[in-house]
């Protein structure tokens, strides 16, 4: 109940910046069509059409959800899977992508391309080193393996996948990467529907939550950056899908060696992107509340220690690595780092987005990792007495950082598709979509639908908090009144308590999922393609909101004589 409550009161703060906000990415270029991580914030009170818009929007999905729910679920999954994978093919082919051009990426690819060929040697420090003045190094304009690897060595889970993929396809196949973020983001898809029926949503439920993704233009284009966070996340999810079916399971052992696949994927899972432990240390929260329930307190404590394992797990890339190299990457920079460069500001960028403070760092103080702990604590200590000699300007600092995190449509996944160069030259749908005449009108449709899922979800959030308290009232009522059972009637409620397991699993490590997302990265470096994922696991709870609008509206239209027998 406190989780939704925080929750609720969280996606109020989301729902009112994204209806005063419309955060966009700079261009640049004769043409504007070159998108820059600089955002314009866009503050303005919402004009008549956005919200006509915005109510049209909700409406039209409440209303064919509605139509939906008819087909049967099956048919249903099917569809959508079919229309995700297929959407997302097009987009990738109306790309074309050839090369990227985002800097971490050519970085991996640069390294994954000297670990495939043989060539450790150009891990050595001494290729390409610091300052060089030779040409061929700095014609690179990317670090060397060695000095990118020292300022990132938890990039080895990365590295790894980019070996893998290009082992498999062929070297720099950007297209063959895209593809397999197309079918993570596929599966996905098809796991949030299964913790959808742990959350026991009607077929309206699961019709909302098909068009919620049909619509999501973002998660659709997700598939474009070449970056392993689509397929990170997919498999950390996954992981917790699997956890939750082991706490509805009734034999120990099963329960048990369930629990400790689940774990060991999401393991597998946050090393491609070490942000989604949060996504581990939500489910031992909500394995606590579990067991609160369902009193079977061995889950939490296997839970703990396969979930240590999981971080274990996350160690291995680097240690891989350095072995293949033969070399020693150090600490490399703090995590406490990238919460300095989250609290930072520079003219010109957006509040606390990227600013170089961390390798700056690094740099004055030649790789000395207690010495750069020191300065990032200094920097954060003095940004918080600013903020508080100056609460004006903490306001006005963490309004702008969550616009350009939350309110931002597109979840920088239009910037990320055309971060490189294009076989089509970017024309026909990649340009409409992007940089052409059409740019606008999906901006405009991105922002009415954020702003739809937030509502939505807020309305999911009260339902769940409404059902708990009915749940709550009616093991009250139960606990006054007791008879004696049935054989037959003990083992349907066992039953009932391992679904109800499930259930409470779910909505608890959804919940406070996002809320961990939230509170990261309102500290973080802020970056929308960071907050995507967290948003995404919303639709399950957006999609319970419609399904009480639905209800409410079939409600009104029940004829009295009917409820009275019903109820009878």
């Amino acid at each position: 109940m406190a989780a939704w409550s925080l929750q609720t009161f969280i996606l109020s703060i989301l729902f009112f910046l994204s209806i005063c906000f419309t955060v966009t990415f700079k261009r640049r270029g004769l043409q504007l069509d070159h998108i820059t991580e600089r955002v314009h914030y866009n503050f303005r009170f919402p004009s008549q059409m956005f919200l006509l818009g915005t109510i049209v929007f909700g409406l039209i999905l409440i209303f064919f959800a509605g139509q939906l729910s008819k087909l049967p679920r099956r048919k249903m999954l099917i569809a959508l899977l079919i229309y995700v994978f297929i959407v997302q093919i097009i987009w990738i082919c109306a790309l074309g992508l050839i090369s990227y051009a985002y800097q971490d990426t050519r970085s991996l690819i640069d390294a994954a391309t000297f670990l495939l060929k043989g060539d450790v040697g150009k891990f050595d420090p001494a290729y390409c080193p610091q300052g060089t003045v030779d040409s061929s190094c700095i014609a690179r304009h990317i670090p060397s393996p060695h000095r990118y690897m020292s300022y990132y060595p938890f990039q080895s889970g990365p590295l790894l996948w980019f070996v893998l993929v290009f082992a498999l396809f062929g070297i720099n196949n950007l297209i063959a990467f895209q593809i397999v973020n197309v079918i993570a983001i596929t599966g996905l898809v098809a796991i949030l529907w299964r913790l959808g029926s742990h959350l026991k949503l009607k077929n309206t439920g699961f019709a909302a939550y098909s068009l919620l993704v049909a619509t999501c233009v973002p998660l659709l284009m997700f598939c474009a950056f070449v970056y392993p966070n689509a397929v990170g996340f997919a498999i950390t999810v996954a992981g917790i899908g699997i956890i939750a079916e082991a706490v509805r399971m009734e034999k120990t052992w099963k329960s048990l060696l369930t629990l400790a696949i689940g774990f060991a994927i999401s393991g597998i899972g946050i090393v491609f992107k070490s942000t989604f432990q949060i996504i581990i240390l939500a489910a031992i929260a909500a394995m606590v509340i579990t067991v609160l329930y369902n009193h079977r307190f061995w889950q939490l404590g296997a839970s703990i220690i396969f979930a240590a394992g999981s971080f274990g797990i996350s160690k291995l890339p680097t240690v891989i690595v350095e072995h293949w190299t033969g070399q020693n990457f150090g600490k490399g920079l703090p995590m406490i780092s990238w919460i300095a460069i989250g609290l930072g500001e520079k003219e010109d960028r957006g509040a606390g987005w990227w600013t170089g403070f961390a390798l700056r760092a690094f740099k004055e103080t030649n790789n000395n990792y207690d010495a750069q702990v020191h300065i990032s604590r200094d920097f954060i200590h003095q940004r918080i007495e600013q903020f508080t000699s100056h609460p004006d300007d903490g306001l006005r600092f963490f309004t702008a950082k969550l616009s350009s995190e939350w309110a931002e449509p597109t979840f920088m996944t239009g910037l990320y598709s055309k971060q490189g160069t294009s076989w089509l030259g970017f024309h026909g749908l990649a340009n409409f979509i992007l940089t052409g005449t059409g740019t606008p009108y999906v901006i405009a449709f991105e922002n009415i639908s954020q702003t739809v899922v937030y509502l939505f979800s807020i309305i999911g959030c009260a339902a769940f908090m409404r059902s708990h308290v009915r749940d709550l009232t009616q093991g009250a009522r139960f606990a006054q009144n007791r008879f004696v059972q049935s054989k037959t009637t003990e083992n349907n409620s066992s039953l009932i308590q391992q679904r109800s397991s499930s259930e409470v699993f779910t909505q608890s490590v959804l919940s406070i999922s996002f809320i961990g997302g939230f509170l990261c990265f309102t500290l973080w470096e802020a970056k929308g393609i960071y907050t995507l994922p967290f948003y995404i696991l919303l639709f399950p709870i957006a999609a319970r909101g419609i399904e009480s609008c639905i209800d409410w509206v079939s409600k009104d239209k029940i004829p009295e004589k009917i409820k009275i027998s019903e109820h009878e």
